[in-house]
């Protein structure tokens, strides 16, 4: 199994390139797609290096066939939408669902501050996928099943970032046949079976242990009723709560964890240490 994903992309690349001739039977889909047997590579691209918003990882590209666009999937991998900043929403969704997700978000961390599971912290980031429990809202009470598609498939399906295949594995093939058994077209049968357990994930990020990901865009902020009188350092959610409550966003600005915290210390003098 390779050390991480990127590896995990590399080497689907590297196969493609010793196995440069289709063989002799491909699986039906294949051939509706416009690729034929043993037509021969010219290219096999890592574009999902490239751009993290392109939905394809792995463009291959034949002498006389149609491209084979593979989004590329570890078998344990939980999400289809990593990490959505408010641009890319914007792109793909527009205003109306982000106000809608926005006030969700809020109503949900809200609630969140108060379970017994949470941490501290002061605004939630969404990713899309799989996910159970008290962390993942429902898919489509904000969005559509053709939105859905978007995060899957891409925005534009005529685009080489669009993909039309699915490879979801933990190991690389070291034959066609093994490629076609973890191979799959992105269709409506696999859209309906990925959307079974499609979510929105609230990722609230908690300040004290998380460095990186407190750039990611929120969704929700906390607001605090008034400044406090001196300058004072807030460890605990629960005194965190006593002090505001969370808010939609009115805007799209690409606001992210650490503006907010910024803006705690310098305005409301609430002090929240953040990992270094």
């Amino acid at each position: 199994m390779p050390a991480n994903f990127a590896q995990f992309e590399i080497d689907l690349v590297n196969f493609f390139k010793t196995n440069l001739i289709l063989p002799d039977e491909l699986p039906q889909w294949m051939k509706e797609l416009g690729i034929i047997p043993q037509d021969e590579i010219i290219s096999v691209d890592n574009i999902g290096a490239i751009d993290r918003n392109n939905k394809t990882d792995v463009l291959v590209t034949f002498k006389n066939s149609s491209p084979l666009k593979i989004s590329v999937k570890l078998s344990n991998a939980d999400y289809f939408g990593n990490w959505y900043g408010h641009n890319r929403f914007l792109e793909e969704f527009g205003l109306e669902p982000f106000t809608k997700l926005s006030i969700g978000i809020t109503n949900w961390a809200n609630e969140w501050i108060k379970h017994s599971n949470s941490n501290i912290f002061v605004g939630v980031s969404i990713c899309f996928g799989k996910r159970s429990g008290n962390t993942a809202l429902e898919f489509l009470d904000y969005f559509t099943s053709e939105d859905m598609r978007k995060i899957v498939v891409g925005a534009d399906e005529n685009s080489s970032s669009s993909a039309n295949s699915l490879f979801i594995s933990q190991t690389i093939p070291t034959s066609y046949n093994e490629l076609f058994g973890n191979l799959k077209p992105i269709n409506d049968d696999t859209l309906k079976e990925i959307g079974s357990n499609f979510k929105i994930a609230c990722r609230p990020i908690n300040p004290l242990t998380e460095g990186s990901n407190r750039g990611k865009n929120v969704y929700t902020k906390f607001q605090p009723y008034k400044p406090l009188s001196t300058q004072t350092t807030i460890v605990d959610k629960d005194e965190l709560s006593m002090l505001g409550e969370f808010i939609p966003l009115t805007e799209a600005n690409r606001l992210n964890h650490n503006h907010i915290l910024n803006e705690l210390q310098d305005v409301y003098k609430i002090v929240i240490p953040r990992k270094r």
